[in-house]
């Protein structure tokens, strides 16, 4: 029963400490924790499965050593409601990440209030340059549609 407490306790200290690592702004932080609670894991497996004798557990504990090196395990318990509100309200229905009217402007090379042909003909310019059948990129391709879409 006891060992049973201890895992209940690890695991809410692991969603403390994910919930930590959401809010540090340091991806070296965020590092030098995965990796030590990894080598915590590794060695927690390490006796449940030699000392104690306890290959599910020892096994648990192995594979959550393995998810948290690889990161893995903090993208599950910091995948919260706060990180997906936030994300949510800046992607279109496409999955893109929503244009700025200044970024829109920047990309199609405009500024000020472009009427309705000026942005049709600078799309078309970039787009002869840009487009994949002329050396481009899908990427850009679709960066100037959207912005000439958010624009119109």
């Amino acid at each position: 029963m006891h060992i049973i407490l201890i895992l209940a306790g690890f695991i809410f200290l692991l969603y403390v400490i994910a919930r930590f690592m959401q809010k540090s702004n340091s991806p070296r932080t965020k590092k030098i924790i995965r990796y030590s609670f990894a080598a915590v894991f590794g060695l927690l497996a390490f006796f449940f499965l030699v000392i104690a004798k306890l290959m599910p557990i020892g096994g648990i504990l192995g594979l959550l050593a393995f998810l948290s090196a690889q990161g893995g395990l903090w993208r599950f318990f910091g995948s919260g409601s706060d990180a997906n509100i936030h994300s949510d309200n800046n992607m279109n229905r496409k999955g893109n990440a929503v244009m700025t009217r200044e970024e829109a402007l920047d990309i199609l090379g405009l500024s000020g209030n472009p009427d309705v042909d000026t942005i049709k003909n600078a799309h078309h310019k970039m787009m002869l340059k840009m487009h994949p059948d002329q050396g481009g990129s899908d990427y850009i391709a679709s960066k100037l549609n959207q912005a000439r879409d958010m624009l119109l």
